[in-house]
């Protein structure tokens, strides 16, 4: 009786050990059951090298390294993958940015060179929607390059009429950034439950970033809101909030440097070079009526608000001081002359937020607007434009 068990014992094992055999070679047959495929066909790039890469909080990685079949054809394989973006390259050119999930099976199929503009991407809606968003993008770089490329060939004509052509151009080149604001921020509203909004804050014409913490904090905060609710193990997380507090902390410092400046109170003056690279002080206009205005060519309203600051000027006997926080001198010499404002003092120190001058007037939005009497006295405050002219207005009529 005690050999028949034995017996029965071991034949079990058996048993049991070649269902074990049967699981491993099942599973090295299909892959882990988290396994990602990337796969598809790029025409004109055949026996080329691919590089699969994941996009870091901090850096990029290299996942897969791959060569094309004499077809084009390729195929990644992943067995996992952690949450986050990745980007397949082929040049600096030609890059297709991915969301990818365990068990993605996703086919991408396009034509080279023209890769980024051709390709269609099946298996991952994020990843679909971030191509809506870098195809948007990269027609708008293409339209920005033909600007240039317009200033370039005028450059070659002589007697061309090139202030008039600079001032046509960056008025183009100013809609197309505000277009891209818009399509951004909407972007972001539409696909807020979606993991690329993250993505859709670091987009760029050209090398100008289009959302930026000084002029777009709010929206930062909107995306971080988002996705802590619906994408909590996004590893980009802790990185927005660290970048959201560091620029909320340095605000909170800067305000705590601030002269408490007030209505009433003298107008601290201060130096700073014009366009024209002439130093100017505000006290060289002590006698006339003054309105500070702190603006910048990359705030939208600030920029919109010029036409009413003409208004005034032309109006009412006041002089129009106008501090950019630009960083870009070029950009600013730009700005004003697309804007008509040279008969404005335009003054700029390429500090932003770190100018001595900001802190004195306890800047902490833009635009902003400070108006000075005759006798270097502070009359009012405000960074509202109509606020400001009915204010002029008053002022403009003290007998």
């Amino acid at each position: 009786m005690k050999s028949i068990t034995i017996q029965y014992r071991k034949q079990i094992i058996k048993i049991l050990i070649s269902y074990i055999l049967i699981g491993i070679t099942v599973s090295c047959q299909q892959g882990s059951e988290n396994s990602i495929i990337v796969n598809g066909v790029i025409k004109s790039y055949s026996n080329k090298t691919m590089v699969l890469e994941t996009l870091l909080p901090n850096r990029i990685d290299t996942l897969l390294t791959i060569k094309t079949d004499k077809d084009g054809n390729f195929k990644f394989v992943l067995d996992s993958i952690p949450t986050g973006f990745q980007r397949i390259k082929i040049d600096d050119n030609n890059m297709i940015y991915l969301y990818l999930k365990n068990n993605d099976q996703i086919t991408i199929t396009g034509d080279y060179p023209n890769l980024a503009r051709t390709y269609q991407i099946t298996g991952s809606d994020e990843s679909q929607v971030l191509k809506e968003m870098n195809y948007r993008l990269i027609k708008s770089t293409d339209k920005l390059n033909n600007l240039k490329n317009q200033i370039h060939e005028a450059s070659m004509t002589p007697n061309f009429n090139m202030d008039s052509l600079i001032i046509e151009i960056n008025l183009s080149a100013q809609k197309l950034y505000d277009s891209d604001k818009e399509f951004l921020t909407d972007f972001i509203t539409d696909n807020s439950s979606s993991p690329v909004i993250y993505m859709a804050l670091y987009q760029y014409i050209g090398t100008t970033p289009i959302l930026t913490l000084e002029n777009d904090i709010e929206t930062f905060e909107f995306v971080l809101q988002k996705l802590k609710k619906n994408n909590p193990t996004l590893p980009h997380i802790a990185l927005l909030e660290s970048v959201i507090s560091n620029y909320t902390l340095r605000m909170q410092q800067l305000n705590r440097n601030h002269i408490n400046i007030s209505i009433g109170s003298k107008a601290p003056d201060f130096a700073l070079t014009d366009n024209k690279g002439n130093k100017r002080h505000l006290s060289d206009f002590i006698g006339e009526n003054v309105i500070v205005a702190f603006w910048s060519s990359l705030n939208k309203t600030s920029v919109n608000n010029i036409k009413t600051l003409k208004e005034i000027n032309k109006n009412y006997n006041f002089k129009i001081i106008l501090i950019s926080l630009d960083t870009n001198k070029e950009k600013w010499l730009n700005a004003i002359k697309s804007n008509k404002i040279e008969n404005f003092t335009n003054l700029c120190d390429f500090k932003s937020w770190e100018s001595p001058v900001a802190k004195i007037y306890g800047l902490n939005v833009l635009p902003s607007y400070v108006v000075i009497d005759s006798q270097f006295i502070i009359q009012y405050l405000t960074d509202d434009i109509d606020n400001l002219q009915e204010k002029a207005f008053k002022l403009n009529n003290v007998k």
